[in-house]
């Protein structure tokens, strides 16, 4: 059983429009169950539009909450369990309604028939019909997830693992990364490619570890009370003991004894490897790809200079000025003026010199917001989204495909 807040769906459009989607508007309907609670007056799905009526008057009580006044909750079997009747799929909804804290609450379920699966949707009302008080559970994911497991094992249900809860845990600095650049991160490419050819080597020595990673561009090296894989050209690493757990320190130390290095022939053979890890991802084009890390390097390379002229100019410039007023300093000791008069001199010497300061490092501060903003080729998203706006076919087919997962992932989330 999957159990899930849809946050994304009809529901930002109001419970009236929610309602209105989950009935269906075909001419064969789609709804083979329905349920109305705290909802006077409503009996069936025929008095759609009075539960409509009742919830908006509700929610007009409350002028305060800026937040969405609807929760879309979507449940869905698996395909091979058994069709639950009325009150069984009753019991399913009030136990996770009241889990959430939405007893008192009114809402609405329909149970759709048009899938391989059966699957119920819930359109609750957060507005308190009462107290006309909001209610936004918190950490949500956590008690859907336990009132599914409970459900599952008193119904005797199929327990259906999500996508989520299948994929293999990864850091969350490599799923920010792949997020946000959309490339794929050291740590997914280690665990895919390197995890099974050291399994795949008989390990009797430390020499055996390095050779086997050796092979794939990456060296093997302590860091703090443990060890890492670090690719050897880009820098990139992630620790051993998140590739496998038999790879951690304190298992291979047990297994190979002490800690061995790895030699300059083997770092040498991880630099020269052949196959390695690249950032690229599965569905990107070479060549776009290859464009992209060449725009990349020709921007690094391009600030690098923009930064070694601008420091080598501000230090001449910040010399020059020390040595104008050391000068004049100088020269103002030298005149045959009275104590009083000097010392006015040197402060007013000392005021334009402090002027001149000033004007100097906002002049560098400005100096140095251009180099920082001056045009970068971004993330691969960002150069990806730049050439399709240039009318670049391989990045338009990306974004085509891109979206087409996009729906797929939609429709099944609705599902």
């Amino acid at each position: 059983m999957i159990v899930r807040h849809q946050r994304e769906s009809a529901s930002n459009r109001g419970f009236r429009h929610l309602a209105r989607y989950i009935q269906g508007r075909g001419a064969r309907s789609r709804v083979t169950w329905f349920l109305a609670a705290n909802l006077p007056g409503v009996s069936g799905r025929d008095d759609l539009e009075l539960a409509c009526a009742l919830v908006d008057a509700v929610q007009a009580q409350n002028t305060r909450a800026a937040s969405k006044r609807t929760y879309h909750l979507v449940i869905s079997l698996h395909r091979d369990d058994r069709r639950l009747d009325r009150r069984e799929l009753q019991h399913v909804v009030q136990s996770l309604v009241d889990a959430l804290g939405f007893s008192e609450h009114q809402y609405i379920a329909v149970r759709h028939n048009d899938t391989d699966h059966e699957h119920v949707h819930v359109a609750i009302n957060k507005i308190h019909p009462e107290t006309f008080r909001i209610h936004s559970p918190a950490w949500d994911h956590r008690t859907l997830f336990t009132g599914a497991r409970a459900l599952e094992r008193e119904l005797g249900l199929r327990p259906l693992r999500s996508r989520t809860r299948d994929r293999e845990k990864i850091p969350e600095r490599a799923i920010d990364c792949e997020a946000h650049q959309g490339i794929n991160s050291f740590a997914r490419w280690a665990r895919e490619n390197l995890r099974p050819a050291i399994r795949a080597t008989e390990l009797r020595r430390w020499d055996d570890v390095h050779e086997a990673c050796s092979r794939l561009g990456v060296v093997i090296r302590p860091h703090g009370n443990g060890l890492v894989f670090e690719d050897v050209a880009r820098g990139v690493r992630v620790k051993a003991s998140f590739v496998g757990r038999e790879l951690s320190k304190a298992r291979l130390c047990e297994r190979l004894r002490a800690f061995e290095p790895a030699s300059e022939r083997q770092l040498e053979a991880a630099r020269q490897a052949p196959h390695r890890y690249s950032p690229m991802p599965a569905r990107a084009s070479q060549s776009l790809w290859k464009e992209y890390e060449q725009t990349l390097e020709e921007a690094r390379a391009r600030r690098e200079r923009d930064w070694a002229r601008y420091r080598d100019a501000a230090a001449l410039e910040r010399r020059r000025l020390k040595s104008k007023y050391r000068q004049q300093r100088h020269l103002l000791a030298a005149l045959p003026v009275s104590g009083r008069d000097r010392k006015r001199l040197f402060q007013q010497l000392e005021l334009r010199q402090t002027i001149e300061t000033r004007a100097l490092k906002q002049k560098h501060a400005t100096q140095r917001w251009g180099i920082q903003k001056n045009p970068q080729p971004g993330t691969w998203n960002h150069f990806v989204a730049t050439r399709a706006a240039e009318r670049d076919a391989r990045a338009s087919r990306l974004l085509k495909s891109r979206q087409r997962e996009r729906d797929r992932s939609s429709q099944e989330r609705e599902l």
